[in-house]
């Protein structure tokens, strides 16, 4: 391969990077509607300022938003690295960092997303709000590790992809190896 061709399939690896990264946040910010439009909000009651949970089925919806958060991100981050992946024929390592920046990128943007759809702050309205006034909880994701699944799902089906299908990677050069070795043999041996 000359030097010339070699930089023009680098180019269009480190655009498909930067497309990866691309898509990565557009589809976190699809997932965070998706993950506010999934979510039932817990009802809370204002009471001398304080919030108090009307039912224990509004307490058990608590918790949802951050399974909903874990399980609309397994799925969108799976599909996103399975593209880039089967996308990927060259240059694995740059669209392994693509896949962590943008898994990365993505778990921010979903969760940004998904607040901002959601309702405002409990504390804030009950802060003015008068006694008995019924409140929407805020979409929240308890703990740090549900925004590890982005990154986590990714590696993990980009890695399935990668040696799922190890000859796709790397085109023709092992072919080409093969058939130069292949005449080489067939030429017999040469002359002194």
């Amino acid at each position: 391969m000359t030097d010339e061709v070699e930089s023009g399939e680098l180019r269009r690896s480190v655009l498909l990077a930067v497309g990866v990264v691309l898509a990565y946040v557009v589809v976190g910010a699809v997932a965070g509607v998706v993950w506010e439009w999934l979510w039932t909000p817990p009802t809370q009651v204002v009471q001398k300022h304080d919030l108090f949970y009307t039912d224990y089925a509004s307490l058990r919806r608590v918790f949802s938003g951050t399974g909903l958060y874990a399980l609309v991100s397994a799925v969108a981050s799976a599909g996103v690295a399975l593209v880039a992946g089967l996308l990927t024929r060259r240059h694995e390592l740059l669209i392994l960092g693509a896949v962590v920046l943008g898994s990365l990128a993505a778990a921010f943007t979903m969760h940004a997303v998904g607040v901002a759809l959601g309702p405002p702050d409990p504390a804030a309205v009950a802060a003015t709000a008068a006694d008995g006034k019924k409140v929407s909880a805020q979409l929240v994701v308890n703990g740090k590790t549900p925004y590890a699944v982005w990154p986590m799902i990714s590696l993990f089906v980009l890695a399935l992809v990668f040696f799922a299908s190890p000859g796709a990677r790397f085109g023709n050069r092992h072919d080409d190896a093969s058939t130069e070795s292949t005449e080489a043999d067939m030429a017999g041996p040469t002359p002194r």
